[in-house]
């Protein structure tokens, strides 16, 4: 098969590994954060890390026949688009609304240099605009800068007996966003909780009490890249300044691992949490939209 303005299925992970996570994606982890980290989590648990079907995941190669993008969707997530070129969104489209190749997903989660393109396509091929979900801004740490004054309380890392806090915070948070609740969401919630807290990535805050009040983990380091999230609070425990506490002992924790890059996505509808990061240290460095398009 001609690898040219085309795009390609990959077999399996070691294939997408080989022709475009290692030599493409990894060398710009800031902008491919989303792709990296969920590809990191297919290579280290298998193909159903993240639901009973396989994943999808796809090659851009351009005229000269060099891979230069990729998409990959974890049924039942969104896909996660990547930096490509405005040529290859029309033959992205029609590979979407071409039945026979099983890309069934209504979700597409891409930079915000591809989304004009992107709609225009689907609503020329269907008749429908793709409606905006939500907005994120990417941000990447600067320089850390504790809140000053500091918050009350302390933080630790979560442990097996904060499980079902972690989960009844991660269920909170996906509803929160508006973002697809997985199937099963409470087991979904209890067995990531459960596994992130095994790996020592979340980590609580904990009022002058000692009860917990705010969590926050990270994701693994993968390519020097290490990316802060989830963090919540719940609404009636805000403006005390936990999540700003939790954000800085993540960050780091994160620094301490040998990250060579910290990044952290917010909702750009959410001017209070974007306020916050960048009094932490953190700069803007790119913004992605997620669209719904049927």
């Amino acid at each position: 098969m001609t690898k040219q303005n085309t795009w390609v299925a990959a077999a399996g992970i070691d294939e997408f590994a080989r022709t475009t996570i290692n030599p493409v994606l990894s060398a710009a982890p800031a902008p491919n954060t989303l792709i990296l980290t969920v590809f990191d989590r297919l290579r280290s648990e298998g193909p159903h890390a993240f639901g009973e079907r396989d994943p999808q995941m796809l090659t851009w190669y351009d005229a000269q026949g060099a891979a230069i993008g990729g998409l990959q969707r974890t049924p039942p997530y969104s896909y996660l688009l990547s930096e490509v070129p405005a040529e290859s969104i029309e033959p992205l489209v029609d590979l979407l609304l071409d039945p026979e190749t099983g890309l069934d997903g209504r979700e597409i989660n891409l930079p915000e240099s591809c989304e004009a393109a992107f709609t225009a396509a689907w609503t020329a091929r269907t008749g429908n605009a793709p409606r905006v979900l939500e907005r994120f801004r990417l941000y990447r740490l600067a320089e850390l800068i504790a809140p000053n004054p500091a918050p009350e309380g302390s933080a630790r890392l979560a442990t097996q007996g904060d499980v079902a806090f972690v989960a009844r915070s991660l269920e909170a948070f996906w509803e929160e966003a508006e973002q697809s609740m997985p199937l099963g969401a409470r087991i979904t919630a209890l067995r990531m909780a459960d596994a992130r807290i095994a790996e020592g990535i979340f980590w609580l805050w904990l009022d002058a009490s000692g009860t917990p009040v705010s969590f926050a983990g990270h994701t693994p380091i993968v390519a020097g890249m290490g990316r802060v999230g989830p963090v919540y609070t719940p609404p009636e425990l805000r403006g005390h300044g936990y999540a700003a506490g939790a954000t800085v002992v993540v960050t780091q924790a994160l620094l301490d691992r040998g990250a060579d890059e910290i990044l952290l996505f917010t909702d750009l509808a959410n001017p209070v949490s974007n306020r916050l990061y960048q009094r932490l240290g953190y700069r803007p460095i790119g913004d992605r939209a997620r669209l719904e398009f049927s």
